[in-house]
């Protein structure tokens, strides 16, 4: 029997059913333990999910079940959620709590808001850097390539910013002013994985296939416009039920992806505030641009 109850939210009328159902099975976390974590988390994510063009991904019997994704706003959305019209998909913007929540009822874990803002789809906020290990190689050796990729952003004058995948890999935020477009954003961090692979030849790799891939993968075609990355603060479909969580460089030493659940972020939040708060609010200069394609081209 499908239990249901409809909450205000926002001053909005929002059903909810089935809070008790186990969507983390080896955790025990249920879909309320989801929608709360929403709750604590909504200033940060409306902050940094809102204004852009979302896709979720949806695990109606848990993360140990099938999953789709969803970009097109579905037909039983209710009438007050926002969404906005690129090309032929008309996206959720997932502005406010109300609309989260809509959307973590309907088994929505993970949140890929798109790295443009939906004023100008054609200019991306930051240029990610997505370090992703091939086995063997795992986490350790994925936070070591991380923070030589740290130190070479600051040779070159630029602020990265860290944050765990909240599975194997770890991405390093770049914030632009809104000059720059995503041809330029790509290829700034196809040059820096360039540079990485020049200097650790048998510990970086650009090869797109995975069957040929061997080390730390650095995938830059995240860059292009259509493509996303899952949102910062966003749960992950892992069995521990982590979330793709900032940190600062020195706590790449110190911390694992499970660490931080949707248990345990809400406090470290508390603790240690925004770390991406840059990311929004410090955009950076590429006006010296000339000057890493001269020290990065081929």
């Amino acid at each position: 029997m499908t239990s249901k109850q409809v909450v205000q939210v926002e001053g909005r009328a929002v059903q909810l059913t089935n809070l008790d159902k186990v969507l983390w099975p080896k955790q025990g976390f249920t879909k309320a333990d989801l929608l709360d974590y929403h709750v604590r988390m909504q200033t940060l994510t409306s902050a940094h999910w809102g204004s852009r063009a979302l896709t979720v991904t949806r695990y109606p019997h848990g993360v140990d079940g099938e999953f789709f994704f969803q970009k097109n706003v579905p037909t039983s959305a209710p009438p007050w959620v926002v969404t906005n019209l690129l090309g032929e998909t008309e996206y959720v913007i997932a502005n406010d709590l109300s609309t989260i929540i809509w959307l973590a009822n309907s088994a929505a874990i993970e949140f890929h808001p798109s790295t443009f803002q939906i004023g100008d789809p054609n200019i991306p906020s930051y240029a990610i850097i997505d370090l992703d290990p091939t086995k063997p190689l795992g986490f350790t050796e994925t936070v070591d390539m991380a923070k030589r990729c740290g130190d070479l952003l600051l040779e070159i004058g630029l602020r990265g910013y860290p944050k765990f995948s909240g599975a194997t890999g770890i991405h390093i935020y770049i914030p632009l002013e809104a000059h720059y477009d995503f041809k330029i954003s790509s290829e700034l961090v196809r040059l820096l994985g360039v540079s990485l692979q020049r200097l650790y030849p048998t510990q970086i790799t650009l090869e797109r296939l995975i069957r040929n891939r061997r080390g730390i993968y650095i995938d830059y075609l995240q860059n292009h416009q259509g493509k996303t990355i899952v949102g910062v603060y966003s749960p992950r479909p892992t069995p521990e039920g982590t979330v793709s969580t900032p940190v600062d460089w020195v706590d790449l030493d110190y911390y694992q992806p499970q660490d931080f659940t949707i248990k345990t972020v809400p406090q470290w939040v508390a603790e240690r505030g925004d770390l991406f708060g840059d990311v929004l609010y410090r955009p950076q200069s590429l006006e010296h641009f000339t000057q890493i394609f001269s020290m990065l081209k081929p």
